[in-house]
């Protein structure tokens, strides 16, 4: 069987060091080891456990804070290349269905034990349905049961990492991974504290520590950036234009989450597709963009971004006022409407505000109020619409159609993700109007002046061991 290999990070040390430098920004001077960066979110992490994992509302950050401790067998560099860790070379059969993957000697686990080839099984747990995976010695070999050339980049975003399994009935409480940080403090939904790891296997961090404080709005985060308490905080695009307008540095993820308005089949009134229709007409999603959003992200009518379908400009983005009022006036008496939004989410709150304001331009009254507590797992909450973010970021629209079949549960009925297939499919799932996708907006990072080398994925995912910190002059 002939295989097509990638070898050329894999032949020596020095190959693997240029992969990495090519993620990192350049910026003046050599790096410094050393300091503590001071990270706040706005979620409150609980657990990091995979066995405990967590509400949908703070999934983003849990995935970034377990990347600072586990490894994947592949990684992606800055422009979403394919890249070794765990896995130093691999090779594939002509149907990218066969995969052999020659896994990394000598890396150790957090507590100083090796790690062996066995734990790499777990990492491909479920990825190949219908296939088989075989260890050879220090090599996996792996039929996908079919055609996979997203392989690679499916590894390198799933939440399937090399995990270290304690042994039954263990004390450990604190995970254990092969990653360039290790857990030092947890502080359920306060705090957490991440050590460099001085054995990775590529090289140790810059920054001697991580402390992560949870639970911070975004104006707080901000307020602590401006007064040099924090290196790097999550904000929204308000505190965000602010931080930029005073001279602060953001960065701007490629557009990754949509805000969508979705109705509940199960309520009378969202039943009536005119209601629906008449609703949707009415929103103004240029003005949403521009004033809640402060131009971040973009408007749309689609569910996939422009950058991955190169067709979401065909879907209407523009509001047809004069429809609306058509539709509700063939109506007749509307009732009062219903639209819910996370109570955590101030952005939702915003959004859900506006578009009332937008449907009464049209004579629809809608009715604002926060979403009962634990709404997504409810059958019904009571609400005839909701304001719901919507995560898409796989970096190809393969991965972008499995985020929405699992988030919205969009089917193109076929295993084929081509963007004449995925359109068609997605045509047909919007055209009942249940969901109405208003914007696409990014993930904004603030930085201190004092962070250097900043990298992230277009993404969002961070890379923290390429950070360092300019020492603070006395």
């Amino acid at each position: 069987m002939r295989y097509s290999a990638y070898r050329s990070l894999a032949a020596s040390s020095a190959a693997l060091v240029v992969g990495s430098a090519l993620a990192v920004p350049p910026f003046a001077g050599r790096p410094h080891y050393g300091g503590t960066l001071r990270v706040e979110t706005q979620a409150k992490v609980m657990s990091l456990h995979p066995s405990e994992w967590p509400d949908i509302a703070e999934a983003e950050t849990i995935l970034k804070l377990r990347e600072l401790i586990y490894d994947h067998l592949v990684r992606l560099d800055g422009d979403g290349h394919p890249q070794p860790a765990i896995a130093l070379s691999w090779e594939h059969d002509a149907r990218w269905a066969k995969w052999r993957f020659q896994l990394r000697s000598g890396v150790k686990w957090h507590d100083g034990s090796a790690l062996i080839p066995e734990a790499g099984l777990a990492a491909f747990e479920g990825m190949a349905p219908g296939g088989s995976v075989h260890l050879a010695g220090q090599t996996l070999e792996i039929d996908m049961g079919g055609p996979r050339p997203d392989l690679l980049s499916a590894l390198a975003t799933a939440p399937d990492l090399i995990v270290h399994r304690p042994a039954a009935g263990s004390a450990d409480t604190l995970p254990v991974g092969t990653g360039p940080f290790r857990v030092t403090e947890w502080q359920p939904g306060r705090r957490a504290v991440f050590e460099a790891n001085e054995d990775y296997w590529d090289g140790r961090p810059f920054v001697d520590k991580i402390e992560v404080a949870m639970g911070r709005s975004s104006r707080d985060q901000l307020l602590d950036l401006e007064s040099d308490k924090a290196d790097l905080v999550e904000l929204d695009p308000g505190e965000a234009r602010r931080a930029q307008q005073e001279g602060q540095k953001v960065w701007a993820s490629a557009p990754v989450e949509l805000l969508a308005l979705r109705f509940d089949m199960n309520e009378p009134v969202a039943q009536d597709r005119r209601w629906r229709e008449a609703v949707g007409d009415s929103i103004d999603r240029a003005a949403i963009q521009k004033v809640l959003f402060q131009n971040y992200g973009e408007a749309t009518g689609s569910i996939f971004p422009q950058r991955l379908s190169g067709y979401s400009f065909l879907f209407p983005v523009t509001r047809n006022l004069d429809r609306a009022r058509q539709l509700t006036a063939e109506i007749g008496t509307p009732p009062t409407l219903t639209l819910g939004y996370d109570s955590r989410d101030v952005l939702a709150r915003q959004t859900a505000e506006r578009i009332a304001v937008n449907a009464r331009d049209a004579g629809i009254t809608l009715l604002v109020s926060p979403l009962p507590q634990g709404w997504r797992r409810m059958p019904s909450t009571g609400h005839d619409s909701r304001i719901e973010r919507v995560r898409i970021d796989g970096s190809t629209l393969r991965e972008a159609v499995l985020d929405a079949a699992s988030e919205l549960q969009l089917s193109t009925g076929t295993a084929e993700a081509s963007p004449e297939v995925v359109y068609t499919a997605e045509r047909k799932y919007l055209d009942d109007l249940t969901t109405i996708p208003l914007v696409y907006v990014p993930e904004l990072v603030g930085l201190s002046p004092r962070v250097k080398g900043w990298s992230a994925m277009p993404g969002g995912d961070w890379r923290l061991e390429n950070v360092s910190l300019e020492p603070v002059k006395p």
